[in-house]
């Protein structure tokens, strides 16, 4: 064969391609994504979570499973269902219960008004006298320092929520600032941190919108090894519970905290002749996760073999408290119909791609990757013949503009063109692609995430088991977690575009005779 020929017949190979690409784009519409979107982030889902009334995660796998038998996708498990067992561990608030006792042992007050984060899967109870710890702080700069003298070892320790720097400035408290209050209470031996709201803190629900996460329960794969259980506990109470563990020194929370504003110092204190006994009651059971498997098979004999992993969990937080549905329009219901249509976009081929594309909606996210984690013990293709894992979650969002520059985790929506793509950079060929793929796009792409987010979605199970990834997502915003995470703030030509990178880096991947080189392995 001349070389005028074989020039020829490359180019033609190529324009075929190219054609056959850009064909299967067209299938990736506003319309369709809209439809399923609808679907999937609806109230009579009741926001696909666990233990709601509605079964609204299990109506939601049914709904992905009759998708694929209508594009005709082969099963990747029999039934497209692959079913495993996880141990859930609830709180039992009625049976929760937090007693004061005087000198002479006798209650003089109970509430069942508090609950706990974490903690072992059994009930417990912990009892010991008491501590008021102020804020429970210590200041590096200034070296003020609530605990200083004062003896934790084996106590319960009373503290308010925020800093005295954060009393002045008039900020709300975070989450992190309280748990170095518990890490220093730790360290101090104490064996449980009660943390009320400060009286003049200006978010006054602070410790009712952690109640939704903390009393939802906790999940694990059953047979997995429990994680390491810290040796003191996080209790959350109100501000009347506070007062009356005060009461019998004559003190109040709030006279309490004017005087550390005033003086700038430390008002802590032993209180005498009180301890508390707190029984945390817990249910355990066995419950049944799904995660929805389809496979689109290679069309060549041999690298069929190969695959590329399409993820994305299609649960979310379910209901709170009051009533209200948590639908995560965005998180991650824009993942999980994205899927649907990369998945419609293949199975559309006369000629499917060499390598086999695998399709994972995977369940149990929002309780610590848990469908990931099965799947990757238990994959369709093993590990080793999986070539990168793309994995969709929220990415349906939009912000007018660009972020300037993005710190850790805060809130970091992309703008019209910005898409956040979370990879260890494993591979050199697979960022050149994606590269190339975000410019014929017109998208911008950023790894910004990449270090706070590398193991908060299900592309670390594929990660930590060596395969390449590409996490996708346009970013949190402020609905994030939140019952107001809703349709009306898609944006769905947004979506469309990164569902069609989706699909187009897949099928550079799928189609090129050379498996994909991983230079830069994960030690």
């Amino acid at each position: 064969m001349n070389t005028k020929l074989l020039f020829t017949l490359i180019c033609v190979a190529v324009s075929f391609l190219s054609f056959a690409q850009k064909k299967e784009l067209q299938t990736i519409t506003e319309n369709d994504l809209r439809a399923h979107l609808e679907f999937v982030a609806s109230d009579n889902l009741q926001g696909r979570d666990f233990f709601t009334d509605v079964p609204g995660l299990e109506i939601t796998a049914d709904y992905l499973k009759a998708q694929c038998e209508k594009m005709g996708l082969k099963p990747g498990v029999e039934g497209y269902f692959q079913k495993f067992e996880m141990e859930a561990v609830t709180p039992d608030p009625d049976r929760t219960v937090l007693s004061l006792k005087d000198g002479n042992g006798n209650i003089t007050y109970e509430t069942k008004d508090i609950f706990s984060l974490g903690g072992p899967a059994k009930s417990e109870t912990i009892s010991g006298d008491v501590v008021f710890a102020g804020y429970g702080w210590y200041n590096e700069d200034t070296k003020y320092n609530d605990t200083k003298d004062l003896d934790l070892k084996g106590k319960i320790v009373l503290v308010m929520t925020r800093t005295l720097e954060q009393t002045k400035d008039g900020s709300e408290p975070d989450m992190d600032t309280e748990m170095k209050k518990m890490s220093r209470a730790l360290m101090g031996g104490a064996k449980a941190l009660v943390l009320v709201n400060d009286p003049m803190n200006p978010n006054t629900e602070y410790i009712e919108s952690i109640r939704k996460y903390a009393t939802g329960g906790s999940l694990q794969l059953k047979g997995a090894k429990s994680g390491l259980v810290i040796p003191i506990r996080l209790i959350f109470g109100t501000e009347e519970l506070g007062n009356k563990i005060l009461e019998s020194s004559g003190k109040t929370l709030a006279g309490l905290q004017k005087e550390i504003s005033e003086s700038e110092s430390p008002k802590s204190f032993a209180i005498s002749n009180l301890t508390t006994e707190v029984n945390l009651v817990k249910s355990n059971e066995t419950i049944e996760g799904k995660n929805v498997i389809a496979v689109v098979e290679g069309s060549d004999p041999e690298l069929k073999n190969e695959c590329v992993v399409f993820s994305a969990h299609y649960d979310h937080l379910g209901v709170d408290g009051e009533g209200g549905i948590y639908n995560g329009a965005d998180d991650n219901g824009t993942g999980t119909v994205a899927l649907l249509e990369i998945a419609e976009a293949f199975q559309s081929m006369k000629k499917k791609p060499k390598r086999s594309i695998v399709f994972a909606w995977v369940t149990g996210e929002e309780k610590g990757l848990l469908g990931s984690d099965y799947y990757s013990q238990n994959p369709v293709f093993s590990m080793e013949n999986t070539l990168v894992d793309i994995n969709l979650d929220m990415v349906g969002r939009s912000a007018e503009k660009e972020p300037v520059q993005v710190e850790g985790d805060e809130k970091s929506l992309a703008g019209p063109n910005g898409l956040y793509i979370v990879s260890g950079k494993q591979s050199t060929e697979l960022m050149n692609i994606s590269d190339d793929v975000c410019e014929d796009l017109g998208l911008v792409p950023s790894d910004e995430l990449t270090q706070a987010f590398l193991t908060r979605s299900d592309y670390y199970h594929f990660y930590k088991n060596g395969v390449p990834i590409l996490g996708l997502s346009t970013g949190l915003h402020e609905d994030y977690h939140e019952i107001s995470d809703e349709l009306d703030k898609i944006d769905y030509h947004k979506m469309k575009r990164v569902t069609q990178y989706a699909f187009s880096v897949a099928y550079k991947l799928a189609n090129q005779r050379k498996r994909l080189v991983v230079d830069k392995p994960v030690n």
